[in-house]
């Protein structure tokens, strides 16, 4: 009996961390949209974000995220005005990736 409670308990616990970690890549997709709205005048789809967060492997804010808003910054200072803006930065593995962000529409 106390085998099947602390089974279950295991399996409550582990589901609950699956589930914690998948919000840590939301928060971090959310904060990325947000610094670089305010930072940077880039306003980017949330499909975008949460897509840049999963390829950089982004979960905290301290990972890829400060690398990718610098990337971003440059190509909107170099005058990038197109609808998408495609960033090369190294993700949480260390791994140069292309990320391909689309600019939002002005009532997004």
């Amino acid at each position: 009996m106390n085998l099947r409670i602390l089974s279950a308990l295991a399996l409550v616990l582990s589901a609950a961390g699956h589930a914690r970690a998948d919000d840590r890549r939301d928060q971090a997709a959310f904060y990325f949209h947000s610094f670089t709205k305010s930072t940077c005048g880039f306003n980017m789809t949330v499909e975008s974000a949460k897509k840049a967060a999963a390829t950089l492997g982004m979960s905290d804010l301290h990972d890829p995220l400060f690398p990718a808003l610098g990337a971003v910054c440059a190509e909107v200072k170099k005058g990038n005005k197109g609808k998408v803006i495609e960033i090369q930065v190294r993700d949480s593995h260390n791994v140069l990736r292309k990320v391909t962000l689309e600019k939002a529409k002005w009532w997004q």
